[in-house]
């Protein structure tokens, strides 16, 4: 191999090597942040409420008699909102969000807030939940109407002393959900019924028949074998602190 083409080699290896470590540097130039996307974005400033002391007039006269300029207004920082007092609620089998909201007079996503849920379907048997106590509206779960008050509630009776039809039907007028569990629907002297886990919804009803039969999400069945309501008598819901929340009497030839 001649001189000049060893030299020629050596040249074509060179500019090879320098195009590859150009390529290799603008690749990374290309792939590294750009400044301004690794700045940190400045956290804004809490809100501030500005009060001006207030005064008699515009401008008070100081003991020489000149006028003194009006008070400065003072900058408070805007405290945070209080959710109040709250109680804890375990959640029990057959809770939902919504329906614990419902029974508390509570909007679902209210609980959410103050809970720190991310899922209003998540919730667990035994689960704790804050519940806002000023908001809530009658009591405790388990015989509470939540809403308006439980005088919303009516009764209609069908069918009084014929016990294969006979039936009571419970209806919730008001615009607040009520928890019927607890409850009993029953005559003086007579039969008692107690109803179980029920959350009766606003403009909904649950109807009690006295006789045997399958029940589903608007028909409870007391199981007797023989007619509960007479003529004449008084059909009494009462809630379970024997309060007296709703009363129908039994018409001749219902």
């Amino acid at each position: 191999m001649n001189r000049r083409l060893l030299v020629f080699f050596i040249l074509v290896n060179a500019f090879v090597s320098l195009t590859i470590a150009v390529t290799v540097v603008w690749i990374a130039e290309q792939r590294r942040p750009r400044p301004e996307e690794l700045i940190v974005p400045a956290t804004p400033a809490p809100a501030v409420v500005l009060i001006a002391t207030p005064t008699s007039g515009n401008a008070q006269t100081d003991p020489e008699g000149g006028a003194s300029p009006a008070a400065t207004p003072t900058a408070v920082a805007a405290a945070p909102p209080d959710p109040g007092e709250t109680e804890i609620y375990t959640v029990k089998e057959g809770d939902s969000l919504s329906a614990i909201a419902a029974r508390y007079g509570v909007s679902p996503n209210r609980l959410m807030e103050i809970n720190d849920l991310a899922d209003p379907d998540l919730v667990y048997v035994g689960q704790y939940l804050r519940i806002p106590v000023s908001q809530q509206q009658g009591g405790a779960p388990g015989g509470s109407a939540v809403g308006l008050p439980q005088r919303g509630l009516q009764l209609r009776i069908e069918n009084a002393g014929e016990l294969a039809e006979e039936s009571v039907w419970v209806v919730n007028d008001s615009d607040g959900a009520v928890d019927l569990q607890g409850w009993t629907l029953s005559r003086d002297g007579g039969p008692i019924y107690t109803f179980g886990d029920i959350l009766l919804l606003p403009g909904s009803g649950i109807r009690l028949n006295t006789g045997s039969g399958e029940e589903n999400s608007i028909n409870r069945y007391w199981g007797r074998d023989a007619a509960a309501w007479e003529s004449g008598s008084s059909v009494v819901l009462r809630n379970p602190d024997g309060e007296l929340i709703a009363q129908s009497t039994v018409a001749g030839g219902e």
